[in-house]
């Protein structure tokens, strides 16, 4: 039996140490298991793929280290979902015993990778803290200068500001976006 945590075809996939309570869990006596290149694998999670004449199904795919269940509707990619770490380890054992699999499909379009060693609490915090810095550079510009000076920012103009504040923040999770989250998104 396989328990998927899915997550929609825009959102990032969950790892088992990042599900919740109220998480999309479905749980599966069987799907097929496909050992796939590295490549592919990396298409499945990151893009947006249309497999034509691929009918409406569930399945896996494997490179035999890592694992993504993948829902296809209207031959696209519906959802895509992870296992607990118990299964992947049966899907890795189960994929030593098959052949690699091709699948042709296109490439509609791909996402960014995801940030590997945050927190789903992290990442989301993260994408909040950027969205109020963009805002406050744009409607509170005072708020932003002072932001600047309090770290150190000395760039001449307001872009180039604006980028050394983002780069200061663009890797990781450190005490810098905590505090930053803290005084602009909580205090805000």
């Amino acid at each position: 039996m396989f328990l998927v945590n899915f997550v929609y075809d825009d959102e990032e996939l969950l790892e088992p140490y990042e599900w919740q309570d109220d998480d999309c869990f479905e749980e599966f006596y069987y799907l097929p298991i496909y050992y796939v290149s590295l490549e592919q694998l990396h298409d499945f999670i990151y893009a947006q793929l249309c497999i034509d004449d691929l009918e409406d199904s569930i399945f896996i795919v494997s490179d035999g280290h890592y694992s993504v269940v993948i829902e296809m509707r209207d031959e696209r990619i519906y959802r895509r979902g992870t296992v607990n770490l118990l299964q992947r380890d049966v899907i890795n054992d189960i994929i030593k015993t098959l052949g690699m699999t091709y699948f042709e499909y296109r490439i509609i379009e791909e996402a960014y990778e995801k940030e590997f060693g945050l927190t789903r609490d992290e990442r989301l915090k993260k994408i909040c803290l950027e969205e109020v810095i963009d805002e406050i550079f744009v409607v509170h510009y005072e708020l932003f200068l002072e932001i600047c000076e309090q770290l150190n920012i000395k760039e001449e103009g307001p872009s180039e500001k604006y980028l050394a504040l983002k780069h200061k923040i663009e890797k990781g999770y450190s005490s810098l976006h905590e505090l930053l989250y803290q005084e602009l998104v909580q205090k805000g």
